[in-house]
């Protein structure tokens, strides 16, 4: 493991955390589930912000021990000549499909659930404290995203910068 590479994965996982953050509560202001005047979090809403952050969690796992990879051989490379602007274009891509199935298995969840129950509007159900719905909700948003993380791994290494090795006779 290399500082730099440890250093910058770090500045990565607390950046796009923060990222998350905001994409998160964008979407609870489009959804209108969390209002400005509430005092006190509801249970619901708890469990909610929770499930997808774990399903973000998750996947930036195998996203972060990707671009620590990458950002190894992409600093150890004798070819590249610019080797900042190729590990921001590798962190932007392999944040970038983090960011894409944690919202992509987050509507399929939705979508499963439409099936299931009907059309359910998150802003009634969390007004309502509809705690059992949104522990269903979360766990199978939870389990979807261990069965995609597979998945997730072998189509990011589809972007893994390649190791050029010589060949001698």
């Amino acid at each position: 493991m290399d500082k730099q590479s440890l250093f910058f994965t770090c500045i990565i996982a607390i950046v796009s955390t923060l990222l998350m953050l905001m994409s998160i509560q964008f979407l609870a202001k489009k959804l209108n589930i969390k209002s400005e005047q509430q005092e006190k979090l509801k249970l619901s809403y708890t469990i909610w912000l929770i499930s997808i952050l774990t399903s973000y969690f998750l996947f930036l796992k195998t996203a972060l021990e990707l671009i620590e990879n990458s950002i190894e051989i992409i600093i150890y490379s004798k070819t590249i000549e610019n080797t900042f602007l190729v590990s921001m274009q590798k962190i932007t891509v392999f944040i970038g499909f983090t960011f894409f199935f944690t919202f992509a298995s987050y509507f399929i969840v939705e979508r499963i659930l439409q099936l299931s129950f009907g059309k359910r509007l998150d802003n009634i159900e969390i007004e309502k404290e509809n705690i059992g719905y949104y522990l269903i909700k979360g766990s199978l948003l939870v389990l979807l995203t261990f069965s995609l993380i597979t998945i997730f791994e072998h189509f990011l290494q589809w972007f893994m910068p390649t190791v050029d090795t010589p060949f001698y006779h």
